[in-house]
């Protein structure tokens, strides 16, 4: 059996999936709400919401789907996902995209993902955690979120079948480049939703903004002026060197640094801002060169609401 990584209490509940010769350990009182097994086809996602659609690669063999709940683990969800992600990778598999839900897509990533719906599978629009996974012709996908009491998440399985075709499986290869932004600021929030905050300079390691004006950040405080009801978060972003927990740590100040200088620099309404990061775990372009290191060095303005 997978050893498990102890981040918090799990027990001896167990996951009949086809996950390899092993058993997946879920939380302590982990209770199952749904479960569907059948031959088909899955999408895995790969990346964030990009406007359209959300990037995947089609799957297809035994489709093993369960919904489970966690009465009283409410704000354990990120907790959940990581101790299940420790068992995949010490069985195999290796990560293809994780993200939270400001930097998955909020609203239509988990529109095109996920299976169940309440009461089996409760989802939080904005507090949800994902996660993609493969081994060899094997896929998983985790979706884990929470309500006021209790914790919820969602695992998906597919496994080559005898009876199924090969697996079909659309690869992209991982951008060398950032995709350029086109139009005004306005005009790319309110159609996709989020934009890119250009001109701003981060070296590695540093949350401190550089001086100077930022031209996207004039836009971005006249965007808010223009409508009081418009709600931002500003996501920050990081390369991939250094641990996960620094990045998230670095992320979160650089998107602060952001919101800071649009209030007191800009004259941006602090109640129409606020701020997130994620680390490196939604990258825009390779971390294998410097001028992919530095794209993934941002920080977005990500619009929550349209009205």
């Amino acid at each position: 059996m997978i050893q498990l990584r102890r981040l918090f209490a799990f027990a001896c509940v167990v996951a009949t999936l086809p996950f390899g010769a092993a058993a997946l350990d879920l939380p302590a009182g982990a209770r199952l709400q749904a479960e569907v097994s059948e031959n088909g086809q899955v999408e895995i996602a790969t990346s964030r919401f990009d406007g359209a659609t959300v990037p995947a690669i089609t799957a297809a063999g035994h489709v093993s789907r369960q919904a489970w709940r966690v009465p009283g683990q409410t704000g354990r969800s990120y907790q959940i996902l990581t101790a299940l992600r420790e068992q995949l990778r010490q069985d195999g598999y290796r990560v293809l995209y994780q993200c939270q839900a400001v930097s998955c897509g909020g609203f239509d990533f988990r529109f095109q993902l996920g299976h169940f719906q309440s009461p089996d599978m409760f989802v939080d629009l904005a507090d949800y955690h994902f996660l993609s996974a493969r081994k060899d012709d094997s896929f998983a996908q985790i979706l884990v979120s929470q309500s006021a009491q209790d914790a919820f998440f969602e695992l998906t399985f597919v496994t080559p079948s005898e009876d199924s075709a090969p697996v079909p499986v659309t690869t992209e290869a991982a951008p060398t480049a950032a995709p350029q932004s086109s139009g005004p600021l306005d005009a790319q929030l309110q159609s996709a939703g989020y934009v890119v905050l250009s001109g701003l300079t981060f070296a590695t390691g540093s949350a401190e903004l550089a001086n100077g004006d930022v031209p996207a950040l004039s836009e971005l405080a006249n965007f808010l002026s223009a409508d009081p009801t418009r709600r931002v978060v500003l996501v920050g972003h990081t390369d991939a060197e250094g641990s996960l927990d620094g990045n998230v740590a670095l992320s979160r100040k650089r998107a602060a640094s952001v919101m800071e200088r649009l209030i007191n620099g800009y004259g941006a309404d602090a109640g129409q801002l606020s701020a997130d990061g994620v680390g490196y775990l939604s990258p825009l372009a390779g971390n294998a060169t410097a001028e992919g290191r530095e794209l993934n060095r941002r920080v977005e303005a990500v619009l929550l609401n349209t009205e």
